[in-house]
Order: structure tokens, then sequence, then C-alpha cells
């Protein structure tokens, strides 16, 4: 049995508020759980169990009571989310030459004031995804999306470097906050059957965002026009604000036991367990990603491919992701979790490759092909199967547990891949990173894949089960 088994066997107690033996019994009767030593109950627990199935049998799932995936509410979410990207992206660019040009500071320090965003994103969404049910989702969306617009207002007020770094600190927080309940929401619109699909959908926006974002920064900032920069991210924040009061959420009514188990603190209500495991092959994928993304400026000039290579790398990146998108979403609802992660991770191998060893532009911009590839179809996927991991009481800590890694892979590789460039040059950077790729190729294999943790089989049994174990948990 894989880990990811057990994870789901305790949800499901948990979700049932029947003991893991019963479960256990409900996911063998299904099928689903395979070759292992089950605890013997009695045959009443036996009874018993086969009674809870009986019973959550013939309730329908709201979400299930058709396949429209293109509701209003579902394409509203995802422009939400897109805007808050693109001023994320934006100002990631911006601020780092802004906080140069007005107060001399050092790039290192500017930097700094750029990436503690990153921190304050990190610092709320554990807290987000293990309270959002609690405090209701369309409230936090609320109030992430007021702090992400009245923060803005407060950028060209900062007398000095150290209180701009405070409230990029707090505005990241607000983000963080922000792009957790969208992604939340996104999953609650989105049915069951379609998850592959709906959260690749949903996160083209964020591909999207991340060409336009640094596209009108570097804009304004080769003119100098900072200030018109901040008035078009407020702008931007403000229909943000607007379009989140539009926005119709389904929330979840908690049992008397769910808000008790409130009460206590442990770091299992933070982290969702069963999510750990594809999560960090996501994390694998974010390793990739921001290998390139930090370095391939310097990479591409210092092997004279800055003006064709370097210039279209990343739309080549976007265009292959875009155009990827809708096949490996429905490769992964019709066919399973395999045929997508493995190759997924020897796209991303190959792109490494090909950039560490790029003699001319055109090997340069196939890796950007491959890593759009690569990266697009690992992101999507296992942000669609660390959710599915989860059932729904635990599906915004799944949600912020997925977005955590994913962000640690982000933020690790290029400080610690980077050491190595004054020694080996840029191109073992990109060497490493393949290494990793293939590293988590076979951390993939030995954890999940060769246990069919995502057959088709056993993730339409699953889904399933959640939607019965849903509604048993709603009528009880």
């Amino acid at each position: 049995m894989c880990c990811n088994d057990k994870g789901f066997v305790n949800e499901l107690s948990k979700e049932m508020n029947v003991t893991e033996a019963d479960a256990e019994f409900i996911l063998m009767s299904q099928g689903v759980v395979g070759l292992y030593r089950r605890r013997r109950g009695t045959e009443e627990a036996e009874e018993q169990a086969r009674a809870l199935l009986a019973a959550s049998t013939g309730h329908e799932d709201s979400r299930e009571s058709g396949e429209k995936l293109w509701t209003a509410n579902y394409m509203l979410d995802i422009a939400i989310n897109f805007f808050v990207y693109v001023v994320h992206y934006q100002l990631m660019l911006w601020s780092t030459s802004y906080a140069i040009n007005t107060w001399q500071v050092s790039i290192s320090t500017a930097g700094l004031a750029s990436g503690i965003f990153i921190v304050g994103s990190l610092l709320m969404r554990l807290p987000a995804g293990r309270y959002i049910d609690l405090a209701g989702r369309r409230r936090l969306l609320l109030w992430g999306t007021s702090a992400y617009f009245l923060l803005m207002l407060l950028y060209r007020l900062c007398p000095d470097v150290a209180s701009f770094m405070v409230v990029r600190l707090l505005q990241g927080m607000a983000f963080g906050a922000t792009s957790t309940a969208t992604s939340i929401i996104a999953a609650s619109l989105i049915p069951l059957k379609r998850m592959g699909s709906g959260i690749g959908y949903y996160t083209l926006g964020v591909t999207l965002a991340s060409a336009v974002g640094p596209f009108w920064a570097l804009s304004f900032i080769n003119v100098g026009d900072f200030e018109t920069s901040i008035i078009f991210c407020s702008a931007l924040a403000l229909i943000i604000l607007c379009l989140s009061w539009l926005l119709k959420v389904p929330e979840r009514d908690l049992s008397e036991r769910e808000r008790e188990a409130y009460h206590g603190v442990s770091l299992g209500d933070f982290i969702a367990k069963s999510s750990v495991a594809i999560s960090m092959i996501a994390m694998v994928g974010g390793v990739c990603y921001s290998t390139v993304l930090s370095y391939m400026g310097e990479y591409a000039a210092a092997n004279g491919m800055a003006e064709l290579g370097g210039r279209f790398f990343f739309l080549c990146f976007a265009a292959a992701s875009i155009l990827s998108r809708p096949l490996i979403g429905w490769l992964l609802d019709n066919r399973g979790g395999n045929v997508v992660i493995y190759p997924s991770l020897l796209f991303l191998t190959g792109s490494m490759l090909l950039v560490a060893f790029a003699a001319d532009d055109y090997m340069l911009l196939a890796g950007g092909v491959l890593l759009g590839i690569g990266y697009g179809s690992i992101t999507a996927a296992c942000h669609a199967l660390a959710l599915h991991c989860s059932l729904s009481r635990k599906m915004g800590v799944a949600t912020s547990t997925y977005f955590m890694l994913l962000d640690m892979g982000t933020g690790a590789g290029p400080y610690c891949l980077g050491s190595v460039v004054p020694f080996f040059g840029f191109s073992a950077v990109y060497i490493m990173a393949a290494i990793i790729a293939v590293l988590g190729f076979g951390g993939y294999f030995l954890s999940m894949g060769r246990f069919h943790r995502f057959s088709i089989e056993r993730l339409d049994r699953e889904r399933d089960i959640k939607k019965r174990a849903a509604m048993h948990a709603a009528n009880a």
C-alpha cells in the first residue's frame, strides 16, 4: 500500500465519522485499496460499514448534477486570480527598480524588497488553508482583496526602503490569502470528474499572468515611469475587489464536531499529509522553472543568445504551456495521473538538458517549449491530484500544502543551485536541475506510480466515495 492510501483512509474516517477500520472496509468493498493486511473487524463493524455506504448511495452532490464546467462563477474566479497574479508579477519586477531608483539601495537590498512579498505569501498560506471554512470562503476572499487594494495605496507613501519592505510583506500576506481562497473556490466549483481540466484552465490564468505582468512592468520601467505603474496596479487591484463582491461562493456548513476540532492545534491541522507526496513532485517543477527564470538573462547574454533565444524564450514557454493545457486536463480526467506525471517529468528533464547544452538560439527556444509543456503540465496535474488526495473537509489545507511546497521549490531552487555558478558556470545549474527532475521521476514511481495510486479506475472510485462521504456528512 502506498502512503497516500493511509492518508485517504484516515480522511474518509473523519469525513464519515467512522473508525478507520470501517473506512478501510468501505474502500476495500469498492476495490480502491489494494493488497495490504486490513484490521479484522467484527461482523457488526462490517455490517455498520455496509450500512453507511448504502446510506450514502443515492444522494447526489450538487456539483455532480451536471458536468458543466464553464459557469459564470468559475470564469469570474479565473478572472480574479488572473488579475491578482498580473499585479503580483508586475510588482516583482517593478519593486526592484523602484527601490534602486528611489532610495539608491544596493541590488541585494532591492532584491529583498521584491522577494519579501513571497515570504508574506508563505506566512499566510498555511493558516488561510486551515481556517478558510471556519472564517468563510467569501469572507476570506473579500478580506484578502480589500487588503491587496488598500496596501497598493501605501506604496507611494513609504518614506524609506524599510517601510517599503513592510508594505511588501503585508501585501504578500494579502496575496497568499487571496490566491488560496480563489484556488479553493475554483476547486469547489469544478465537477469532480472534470477536476483535471478545470484546474488546468484555472492555472492557465497564472501562466498568462506570468507573461502579461512582466511585459507591462518592463514597459513602464524602460521609460522610467514608476508613477503610472502604481496607478495601473492600483486600478487592477480595485477591479479585483469589485469582481470579488460579485462572485457567488459555495460555502461548507461545518458540523459541531468539525468546529470543535479547530480548538486544538497540531501540525496535521496545517499540512495535508495525503497531499504531501504529490506536492513534492510539483516542488521539483518549481526548482526547474525558477532556475531558468532567475538566470536566463545572464545565461543567454553570456552565450551570445540574448537577442533571439533569451528574448523569446518565455514567449515560447507561455505558448507551449497554453496549447498543451487542454490536452493535459483531458488526459488526467480520462486516463489517470501516470500518463501525465511521467511525461511531464521527462519534458522537464529534456528542457533542462537542452538549456544546459544550448549551442544556438534554436536549441534554447526548444528548451523553452519543453519547459512550457513540462512545467505547465506538472503544476496543473499535481494541483488537481493534491486536491483529489484529500476529502472536502481538508480541501483548504491540501491547497495550502500544495502551494507551500511549490513556492519552496521556486524560492530555494535559484538560491541552492545558484551557488555552483562561480565554480562551474550556468550550465551546471541546469544539469543539476535535470538530475533533480530525474530524482522526481524515481520518487513518484516509488511512492505512488508503482501502486497505481492515480489510475483512472481508482480516481473514478474515489470520486464516487468522496461524493457519498460528503453527502453522508451533510445529512449526519
